[in-house]
């Protein structure tokens, strides 16, 4: 999902609930014109940027970060390689050591398994 995609999604959050560009930024701690760029997908949006507008707006974060359902998926690519390693910087900075020390042996695991498992 690109950030044009995630901006659509907040322009409707937004209209749904009746706020104003100005009064949303007000409720984030943003600048309308930030707030502008974001709906436009001309400014890259952090995860914690994100997850308050999702609880200002009433909407699960999943709401926009999950991917346009359609028939062809989309063809991935190097933004949206970007976007997903921001967010799943984003998420790590959330564990535990021990969770995080989980997820090091899973990517290791991944890492095994693609060598052929030798």
């Amino acid at each position: 999902m690109s950030f044009r995609d995630i901006g659509m999604k907040i322009q409707a959050a937004r209209e749904e609930k009746g706020l104003s560009q100005e009064q949303l930024a007000r409720l984030v701690g943003c600048s309308q014109s930030a707030l502008s760029n974001y709906e436009k997908g001309k400014r890259r949006l952090y995860l914690s940027q994100l997850e308050k507008m999702a609880e200002v707006l009433d909407k699960p974060l999943e709401y926009f970060v999950d991917s346009l359902s359609s028939s062809h998926p989309p063809q991935p690519t190097s933004s949206d390689r970007d976007e997903r390693f921001v967010k799943l910087v984003n998420l790590l900075g959330r564990l535990s050591d021990e969770e995080i020390n989980e997820v090091m042996r899973y990517i290791e695991y991944l890492e095994w398994k693609r060598s052929g498992g030798s």
